[in-house]
Parts: C-alpha cells; sequence; structure tokens
C-alpha cells in the first residue's frame, strides 16, 4: 500500500510540474530493473514436459541433463525399479502404452503446440529379418494430423492449440514381426516438441 502511495505521489508531482514548465518531454533517463531467468528441468518449465501420472509414467525417463525420453529399453532405470525388470517390446505382437508423457502449456498465453515426428521404424532390409512400428498417439481433443508415408521418412505431425493450464497426454502403439526382429530392429531418434504464440 505505501508503494502504491509513493508512485500515485509521484504521477501528481510530475503531472503539476509539467502544467507549470508547460511540456512533458525530457531529454533522457537510465534506470535498472531487475532481470530474474532460471533454466528448470522439463517438468516445471513454462512448456512442462513430464511423465505421465500413472505408472506407465516409469517408461519415460530423463537423460543426463534432466530432459525427457521415452526408454522401452532394458537401460530404463525407472522400468526396473518401478515395475517389473522388462527389457522390451514382444516380438509378434502389437503392444500399446497409455499415458507415457505429457505436454502441458504453464506459460501464460494460448499457443500452437506441434510434436513431430510421431511414426517412427526400423525395417532389417540386408536378410529381412524384422519390421519395428512405433506411433506416439496424442489424446485430446482438437487435434490435426497430417500423414505422409513413409511416416518414419516425413513429417508425421501432430498440432493442437493449448491454452494456459491445458495439456496434451501421448500413449504410444508399436508393433515388431517376425520373432527374428529381437536383436535386429530397434529405434534410436528424437522427437521435436515447438510450441509458438497463437
Amino acid at each position: 500500500m505505501e508503494r502504491r502511495n509513493f508512485v500515485l505521489s509521484i504521477g501528481t508531482l510530475a503531472a503539476g510540474g509539467g502544467l507549470a514548465l508547460g511540456t512533458g518531454a525530457f531529454s533522457s533517463v537510465q534506470a535498472e530493473r531487475d532481470v530474474a531467468v532460471t533454466v528448470s528441468e522439463d517438468a516445471s518449465a513454462y512448456l512442462g514436459i513430464q511423465p505421465g501420472d500413472g505408472p506407465n509414467g516409469n517408461y519415460a525417463d530423463t537423460t543426463d541433463s534432466d530432459a525427457l525420453a521415452i526408454n522401452l529399453t532394458g537401460d530404463n532405470a525407472n522400468v526396473g525399479d518401478g515395475i517389473a525388470g522388462g527389457q522390451g517390446l514382444n516380438a509378434n505382437a502389437v503392444t500399446g502404452i497409455e499415458d507415457i508423457f505429457q505436454i502441458q502449456n504453464q506459460g501464460t498465453q494460448e499457443v500452437e503446440l506441434r510434436v513431430t515426428p510421431l511414426a517412427f521404424g526400423d525395417v532389417d532390409w540386408q536378410d529381412f529379418d524384422g519390421v519395428l512400428g512405433v506411433l506416439l498417439v496424442p489424446q485430446t481433443g482438437g487435434i490435426e494430423i497430417d500423414l505422409e508415408w513413409p511416416p518414419w521418412e516425413s513429417n508425421f505431425v501432430s498440432i493442437s492449440t493449448l491454452s494456459p493450464g491445458e495439456e496434451i497426454e501421448f500413449s504410444l502403439a508399436a508393433f515388431a514381426l517376425p520373432e527374428t526382429a529381437v536383436d535386429s530392429v530397434a529405434v534410436n531418434d528424437e522427437i521435436e516438441i515447438t510450441a509458438e504464440e497463437v
């Protein structure tokens, strides 16, 4: 309250001075202001990228730089500690994993969120010993998806508008064929997440 009175008093003084001098102009101003900026982990940044709330969030691991990563390998310490120690996907099967990670707008304005690519794959072309396909599936209304074929060589994109506080969850669907796919195919790629003011 005292600060407000002080600011109002200065405004009144300036207005009175302007009337007395007949001008409101000034030659120069130099002012110092504090700037506070911190770098945060993915989960608490303005664009929050964090594991899902349920047990499947354990498949979202963090890298050495505290960035979120989907890790469906035996190297994921969360799986060995929190679930039962699985080493990867089944061959000759389709696997679905719900709510692996989520992205939340923790900023102050509406953003257009783009996640690309959503599809990944690997084929052992030499002996055709295996095929692996992985698809990230956004779980919210208002999603527009562009698909070009083959999806792992294109910009398979999820586009969504998120207001402050809104979030989008991602699940995963994957298949590996045939039995010889074990140890012959794998995916090691990156997802690009961008958010721009609408």
